[in-house]
Parts: structure tokens; sequence; C-alpha cells
């Protein structure tokens, strides 16, 4: 299975690096989709100019935090369009090479949502266009709020003052519109447990360098690779050489990842 991801900005960190590192040692081709020459794209990364795909021109930022999320879930739902592959974020590290399963390779990042970190659905399948018909509106109004909700976004749009996605809650054409879908056309059941792409907690996720944290328990045969909650991490995690014998030392060896010293 082909693995596809996008990364915006100059220069790649190194917690991305490993990432991808990790994500080409499974024997996976691996493509990252730029608009700009990158600093630190590791060996074995292809690299492809993201307007192949969606014009940066079409660029969208979620208002309050100018994260590109946004842009980037519209971006994911054209590679699966154009069944290039898969989608992955650049902070998964991967344990083994994924595999088609079904209709769709998904799974759940904790108990209400299916993480959009890794999503495969079969090409031609039509949840894929759904995806991309709704992910599209710039004043869309999410079916799975409550009734009165719904009805306030409505009335608003209709007095043309509309609510933009870039102001509605994170998530909201990632995981939550993911989710949604897939319950609606009855896929949930399809879709895989935690362990298999997000083992890690998100109350964890600041111990993936402690030598001292018991990251092989939450390893299991199942799993594929780990959801990193990158933006959940602190800056010292993001770029700190990790402590000898902790989750990303160990990954970083059986990869052949060196580390930067700085």
């Amino acid at each position: 299975m082909d693995l596809n991801s996008l990364w915006i900005g100059k220069s790649l960190p190194v917690l991305q690096r490993l990432c991808l590192t990790s994500a080409v040692a499974t024997g996976a081709r691996v493509r990252l989709f730029t608009y700009e020459p990158v600093e630190g794209i590791p060996s074995g990364v292809e690299v492809v100019d993201g307007n192949e795909i969606l014009g940066i021109d079409k660029m969208i930022r979620h208002r309050e935090s100018q994260s590109v999320a946004l842009f980037s879930d519209r971006f994911r739902y054209e590679i699966l369009a154009k069944a290039l592959g898969a989608w992955i974020d650049t902070d998964l590290l991967f344990l083994k090479a994924p595999t088609e399963d079904g209709e769709c390779l998904v799974g759940w990042e904790d108990e209400e949502l299916i993480g959009s970190a890794f999503i495969w659905i079969k090409p031609g399948h039509p949840l894929i266009d759904e995806l991309r018909r709704l992910a599209a509106k710039d004043y869309l109004i999410p079916p799975w709020l409550p009734a009165r909700r719904r009805i306030y976004l409505s009335v608003a749009k209709l007095l043309g003052q509309g609510k933009h996605v870039s102001d509605l809650d994170w998530g909201v054409i990632g995981p939550h519109l993911l989710t949604w879908l897939l319950q609606t056309n009855n896929m949930l059941p399809q879709a895989q447990q935690k362990s298999v792409f997000s083992p890690l907690p998100w109350e964890d996720r600041g111990r993936i360098s402690d030598a001292h944290f018991n990251w092989q328990a939450l390893m299991k045969p199942e799993t594929v690779c780990v959801h990193l909650w990158n933006w959940g991490l602190t800056p010292q995690i993001r770029t700190q050489k990790p402590e000898p014998g902790s989750f990303l030392d160990a990954v970083a060896e059986k990869c052949g990842f060196d580390w930067p010293d700085r």
C-alpha cells in the first residue's frame, strides 16, 4: 500500500523526519507533497508537487489557531479520490506496513471518534465523494450537531451571517465528518480498534521520550503505527534527543534513524 502525506513549510522537524523514515522502513512507497523546497526530507521519500492534488490558492486555515488542518483535510480526500493509496499524517510512527482490508482501513482514535491520521478507502467507493463534497463546503452545517444548533446555523446562513468552516470546532471536516459518514453508511463495524493506529493514549503523549515509560505494554500484534498527537506535544519533546530505551529511541534504532544531537 502506498502512503501519502503533506507538509506545509520550509523545513521538516526532526519528529516528522523520524515518522517518515519509519514509514519508508516498512517497504512502502512514501510520497510527501510539498509546495516549496523543504529541508530535512528523509532518504527514500518521494517528493511531489502538492499543486498536482490541490492548488495552494485553495489554502484555508483555522481562524483561531491558523492551523492548516482544514486544508490538509481537503487534501487527503483528494488523495483518496485519485486512488494514490492511503493518507498518513506526518506524526504517525510506523511499526509495520499496513495492508488493504475490505472497503476501508481506518481506526478509532478514542471512544467517540474515528481518527483521520490514517485513512484508506477502496478506490471508487462513494464514501470518498461524500467526504469531498461535504468538506468542500465553506459554510458547512454539520449534520451531526444537535437540532437546535443546526437550526441556528441555518438561520444565520439565510441572513447572510453564516459561520465559516474556519470558525467551527477543530476537526469538523476531519474526524467528526469521517466518523459521521462512516456511521450513516453503516461502515463503523469495519473500523479498527484503537490499538491498530492509536495505541498511545492522549494523556501519555508526553512520555514517548521517557525511558521509564512502559510503552511496550501498549504495542499489540495488530499495531501498525502510533499516532503521536504532535499538536499536543511540547517543543522539547518534538526536538530533543529521546532517552535511550524510550519509545522514540527504540523505533529510531529499528529504522536506522540518527537523531540529531542538537
